[in-house]
């Protein structure tokens, strides 16, 4: 068992030494306009699933109780990155592009409203801790995990919002602008009224 680990591991240090050196040959070379936009377009991709892997699988470590991460998980990750952004450059370079947008803007605002009601239960839930959501093997309960997954997943879908400044005049995009302005406000204060009475809850538990 050890020397098939000690194997990975070296086949693995390998991977990670030919990877590291095309991605940086590829990041540092000279790129004319083009040629950047479709870098930063594979870069922006690759980030993004290496950055949701790892914390899915970080998730999943202390959900079943464990906290240590091994070498070659990270060595995995470099990987990752590296070779997913030499892969998506040589497609934006082919005319290939990945870029999700939600274009219906009521479907935006119905995933803004789930996510309020996420946040404000999985709060609910981490102050009462109900034994429904108890990890009695793992790190971290379920509403606690639930809740820092709904807040990454916000974060995530953001960006993929409908664009409304090519399709608006400049008092209807000031318009648009305030009202979005005005939801988000809205979704922040009440997050923030929760995760302050959140940390204040803590704070009284731990005093008595």
């Amino acid at each position: 068992m050890a020397n098939t680990n000690n194997l990975l591991l070296s086949v693995n240090i390998i991977f990670v030494a030919l990877i590291s050196a095309s991605f940086l040959i590829t990041l540092l070379g000279e790129k004319d306009e083009l040629e950047l936009y479709a870098f930063n377009n594979s870069l922006k991709n690759s980030v993004v699933i290496v950055i949701l892997s790892l914390i899915g699988y970080s998730f999943y470590l202390l959900s079943v109780g464990k906290s240590i991460i091994s070498i070659n998980v990270i060595f995995f990750s470099i990987e990752g990155l590296g070779l997913l952004s030499i892969i998506f450059y040589f497609l934006e370079l082919k005319g290939i592009s990945f870029l999700i947008k939600i274009k219906n803007k009521k479907l935006a605002n119905v995933l803004i409203y789930i996510s309020i009601a996420v946040s404000v239960f999985s709060t609910i839930s981490l102050i009462f801790t109900p034994k429904f959501f108890a990890n009695n093997t793992g790190l971290i309960r379920y509403d606690e995990l639930i809740l820092y997954v709904n807040v990454i997943l916000l974060g995530l879908i953001i960006p993929m919002f409908p664009t409304i400044r090519g399709k608006l005049t400049r008092e209807e995009y000031k318009k648009e602008q305030k009202e979005i302005n005005k939801m988000f406000n809205l979704f922040l204060l009440i997050y923030l009224i929760f995760m302050v009475g959140l940390i204040g809850y803590v704070i009284y538990k731990t005093a008595i």
